[in-house]
């Protein structure tokens, strides 16, 4: 992720958005923006990781985030996560 921000010019992760998306809205990202960054692991383990990224980044859960849990997850079929700055639009 750093190397990544630091190849389009940016020091830090400041202004990167991390979310659990579905095929189809990962899709539609990668699309809109570019550079982005993906991790499809198994989908049990995939709020975990997620969770993981976040609190070491120390980035603040919203309130939608905060419902979130992996049987929730799982019903609506998300099994990515992806990281992406919304000011890089393709």
């Amino acid at each position: 992720m750093k190397n990544c921000a630091s190849e389009f010019g940016q020091s830090t992760l400041e202004g990167w958005e991390f979310s659990l998306v579905t095929d189809v809205e990962k899709t539609k990202i990668e699309k809109n923006y570019y550079p982005t960054v993906t991790a499809h692991p198994a989908q049990e383990v995939l709020f975990e990781l997620f969770r993981v990224v976040k609190s070491k980044l120390v980035l603040p859960f919203s309130n939608l985030e905060n419902s979130f849990d992996a049987a929730s997850l799982m019903q609506k079929n998300v099994t990515w996560l992806i990281a992406f700055n919304p000011k890089f639009h393709r």
